[in-house]
Parts: C-alpha cells; sequence; structure tokens
C-alpha cells in the first residue's frame, strides 16, 4: 500500500499563500480513495533570509509559532475534505523544501509524491528551479504531476485508464513498474510506441525491427497479471502524438520516465517531456528511473 504525500503550500509572506498546490488536491483525494493508501499532508516553511536575519531572534521564534500554529490548522482542514477512514499525518517542517520531501519520501513506506508543477514554463525551467522537478530529479520516488494549467474538474476525477509511451528501451519500461503501486483492479493500459517520421538509426535494445509484437508481448505479460491492455503504433513527432493520443483516448493519467536510453531517443528525453508536461490534458505519473544494467531489466516479468 503506497504512502500517499501531498506537499501544501503556506506562504503567508505572499499574496497568494497556496500557489497552485491546492490544484493537487481532486487527484490526491481520488488516488487516496482508490488506494486505501496512508496520507500524508505536508507544508515546508522555507523562511525568507528577511526574516531570519532578525535581531530579535524571541520574536522570529514567536512569528515561526504563529506561522506553524495557522499551517497545522490549514492542513487540518484539507484533511477533512478527504475520504473518511483515512487519517492523515499532518507535517509542518522547516528547510528547503525540496530537501525536506525527498528526505520524507526516503522516510515512509512506497512513496507517491501528488505535486502541482508550472509545467507550461517549460521542462528546462522546470529541472532547473522547481520544488517538482527537484524532487523527480532525485529519483527517490515517483511524482504524480499535475501541471497548473490543468483546470479544476468539476467531479472527483476517475483513474482507470493509463497511456505509457514507450521508446522500446528498457529505461523507459521502467515506467511499467509503477502500475503496481496504482493497483491491477480496474486500470485500463495502452502502451504507446511513436515512430518518427523523419529518417533516424534506430537503436532500441528491446523493440528489435517490429514495434507491434514487441507492444503485443508487453501487454500480454500486463494482462496476465491482471490488467485489461490496449497498444498502438503511430508516427508523428513523439511528444505531439502523446498528449494527442491522451486526449483522443480520453486517458487519466501518462505514466513516463524523464528520459529513455537509446532507440528514439527523443521519445522521453528533455524536449519530449517538457512538451508533454506543457501540453498534457491529464496528470503525468513520472519518476527518473534507475540505470538500466545489462542482464537486469527493468520492464515486466
Amino acid at each position: 500500500m503506497p504512502t500517499v504525500i501531498v506537499p501544501l503550500e503556506y506562504d503567508r509572506t505572499k499574496p497568494q499563500p497556496h500557489g497552485v498546490s491546492e490544484r493537487v488536491l481532486p487527484w490526491a483525494r481520488a488516488l487516496a480513495g482508490r488506494l486505501e493508501s496512508s496520507l500524508v499532508l505536508v507544508s515546508v516553511l522555507d523562511v525568507p533570509v528577511g526574516l531570519r536575519s532578525l535581531q530579535e531572534q524571541e520574536l522570529l521564534r514567536a512569528l515561526l509559532e504563529d506561522w506553524r500554529a495557522e499551517c497545522r490548522r490549514y492542513l487540518e482542514e484539507i484533511a477533512g475534505t478527504f475520504p473518511s477512514g483515512r487519517p492523515a499525518r499532518i507535517l509542518v517542517e522547516e528547510g528547503d523544501p525540496a530537501l525536506v520531501l525527498t528526505r520524507l519520501a526516503a522516510e515512509v513506506p512506497d512513496p507517491l509524491l501528488v505535486m502541482a508543477a508550472h509545467a507550461r514554463a517549460g521542462w528546462r525551467r522546470l529541472v532547473l528551479g522547481s520544488v517538482t522537478a527537484q524532487v523527480i530529479g532525485s529519483g527517490v520516488a515517483p511524482v504524480f504531476v499535475v501541471p497548473a494549467h490543468l483546470p479544476p474538474p468539476v467531479e472527483e476525477p476517475v483513474l482507470d485508464r493509463v497511456l505509457v509511451p514507450l521508446d522500446g528501451s528498457r529505461l523507459a519500461e521502467a515506467a511499467l513498474t509503477l502500475l503496481p503501486m496504482l493497483g491491477t483492479k480496474g486500470w485500463e493500459v495502452l502502451l504507446l510506441h511513436v515512430r518518427e517520421s523523419r529518417a533516424r538509426r534506430i537503436e532500441a535494445d528491446v523493440i528489435g525491427d517490429d514495434p507491434e509484437a514487441y507492444l503485443r508481448e508487453l501487454a500480454d505479460r500486463l494482462t496476465a497479471q491482471g490488467y485489461r491492455t490496449q497498444w498502438l503504433v503511430a508516427d508523428g513527432r513523439p511528444a505531439q502524438v502523446i498528449v494527442e493520443t491522451a486526449r483522443a483516448r480520453s486517458v487519466d493519467l501518462i505514466a513516463m520516465v524523464t528520459h529513455g536510453w537509446t532507440g528514439l531517443r527523443d521519445v522521453l528525453m528533455g524536449s519530449t517531456a517538457e512538451q508533454v508536461l506543457a501540453h498534457a490534458p491529464v496528470p503525468v505519473l513520472v519518476r527518473r528511473p534507475v540505470p538500466f544494467s545489462p542482464g537486469g531489466g527493468t520492464g515486466p516479468s
């Protein structure tokens, strides 16, 4: 059973104290209810330098205690909106948000972080600057990313159809290892391989010359594990095809790694990940994969 970690911003120094962090709540509630998971609601107080430099340290401590109390009350209110019977662990921490979250993820069993991101700013900016990107980059846990451009759902989101883009490499297949965390009951998995329109040398380590046979074999393995499966081979620009397929097939989630390895290199690397996060019509479950070692294998068995 995963531990769903939901970081929520509460920065009383900003005009919008919660930023975009509350955008994740409908999906976080859906995940917590579907998975019957443990739940952690956490806020990290990133104390501004101006406050830290206060000469009156007693005043600073008083301000921080007041801030902590406000934050705890806020998290307790949010906890009350989650499915009943799932008590939430409330945490108010102080420090660098990315470091605090990665440490927390390393301490709990089967962590799954649910975080918002200004994906429209572009993957490179996301990687360099945002807390969400730093957590993804740590590789400590998968992150369920809700891009800030997604409109709030009218009703509680339904999570039962997931799109998994695959470029034919073992590292890309690491996205399939995320699926058991979501459970098998009710999930339909759509496997997608994109053949680029321009001529390229294919160096994929597992796909061979027949992407349809490759996807069919993976689909059969997933079916044996209890998933409903479909597969699709399409031509075009990978990011565009991924986004269009997600929209056309009405999937609820895209699951992918942050990069591929060899083969159709751009399918799950920088520019493609940037464009998918910038335009995805649904949340993206993403993880930085562990390095592939020949003979090890990261795909389904």
